[in-house]
């Protein structure tokens, strides 16, 4: 309960609980299954969650309209005026829009919210626990619960697993960046389960991201004890057991086959196919194709590639091109980025610009690969969360001017 305590004894408890709630709503779709399970309820699986969820926003909403500023309400506002536009011209994308409303508006947006209340310093133990949670409660359920024979017909096709994968990323990510800050051996443990699962699900970009994010920190930002003689070790070790790496790719293979799990990743390795494109190629020069011999100062709107096989783009910057056109859509990318670059240089606060880094690799990096900026929650947290910097900097700035 210690660890709880300072979350829990406050009068903006229900504002807490929403913030760890966000951050941990994977858990959301196991709660379910938990409820399936309890007798009378099994039929309410979805009406429980949603009536619990529901309870706990209104409880909170006080303390969050409480602590909005005025540039949160513009940012809303500003939101809700660019998706009622797309209502509006892109009439296309009509029947995209309608069914996303929802999860758009209400969902993925007010993650900005979110970044804006969150006190990493606050939130950080409570979100290590949420996060071993995740990866404890995941690893039981497809490694054993998904095993009974009597599931194994429910079990989804690559498609799935790429959800699952990037969903427990952000999870992944946070346990490997408080190993390497301090070594604790459940850390190392519940790190090296969760990597074991994202090799399992057999998708490359989480896999990737996760490895960016690890070597950008390990050697640019942890500083601990000796560490210039512990990271030349480790080089050292990765050199040494990349002679068998023939030898370890097999034994993972085999370990992964044994509790029937993908091998996709494993396999790309053994036959030197792991940078090979699927298709994300072919997607990016289709839409750059269509832009360039297409009219469109403004992009094709909100969802537009919903009208393709492929959903979304599968590439960052040219989901903003598709989606707002050069002019508007280079313009909202390079003001994402100064707000993200400039909140990282003027933070005075090291596990600020950590958390920067983890929520940059696991938003824009992931897209890179995979998803879209409209649909991603905690893209819209990394905005919330380093406009918060940038304001509180200014009030500092603002506070020791002379008057």
């Amino acid at each position: 309960m210690k660890l709880f305590k300072e979350i829990i004894i406050t009068r903006e408890v229900f504002l807490n609980l929403l913030i760890l709630l966000m951050w941990g709503h994977l858990l959301l779709s196991f709660f379910r299954g938990f409820i399936g399970m309890v007798p009378g309820l099994g039929n309410y699986q979805m009406e429980v969650q949603v009536v619990l969820v529901v309870c706990i926003i209104v409880a909170a909403l006080p303390s969050v309209i409480n602590r909005m500023a005025v540039i949160d309400w513009m940012f809303l506002a500003g939101c809700l005026c660019v998706y009622i536009l797309n209502l509006g011209i892109f009439h296309k994308n009509y029947d995209f829009l309608i069914e996303k409303m929802f999860s758009t508006l209400c969902i993925v947006i007010p993650y900005f919210l979110m970044g804006r209340l969150m006190d990493i310093n606050k939130y950080l133990k409570p979100m290590l626990f949420i996060s071993t949670l995740c990866i404890a409660i995941s690893a039981f359920y497809f490694l054993i619960y998904m095993r009974n024979p009597a599931k194994m017909a429910e079990r989804y096709a690559g498609e799935y697993y790429m959800h699952e994968s990037y969903r427990l990323l952000p999870h992944v990510m946070l346990l490997f960046w408080q190993t390497m800050k301090t070594f604790r051996l459940w850390k190392i443990i519940v790190s090296t389960l969760g990597l074991f699962l994202i090799i399992a699900y057999g998708t490359r970009g989480p896999l990737a991201c996760l490895g960016i994010f690890c070597i950008i920190y390990f050697f640019f930002y942890a500083n601990f004890k000796f560490a210039i003689w512990i990271k030349g070790g480790i080089i050292g070790l990765v050199a040494l057991l990349s002679v068998f790496t023939q030898q370890i790719l097999l034994f993972l293979q085999e370990t992964l086959s044994s509790v029937d799990m993908s091998t996709r990743i494993i396999d790309r390795m053994l036959t030197g196919g792991l940078t090979h494109s699927t298709g994300r190629d072919y997607i990016k020069v289709k839409l750059y194709d269509i832009l360039e011999n297409t009219d469109s100062f403004g992009g094709f709107g909100l969802f537009s590639c919903e009208h393709f096989t492929f959903k979304y783009p599968h590439n960052y910057i040219v989901d903003f091109f598709y989606t707002f056109g050069y002019t508007i859509g280079g313009l909202l990318m390079l003001i994402v980025a100064y707000i993200i670059c400039k909140a990282h240089i003027v933070s005075s606060k090291r596990i600020e610009k950590e958390f920067i880094l983890l929520l940059t690799c696991a938003t824009v990096l992931k897209m890179l690969f995979s998803s879209t900026f409209i649909q991603e929650e905690f893209y819209f947290a990394l905005i919330g969360f380093c406009t918060s910097i940038l304001i509180c900097h200014h009030h500092n700035k603002q506070a020791i001017l002379p008057s």
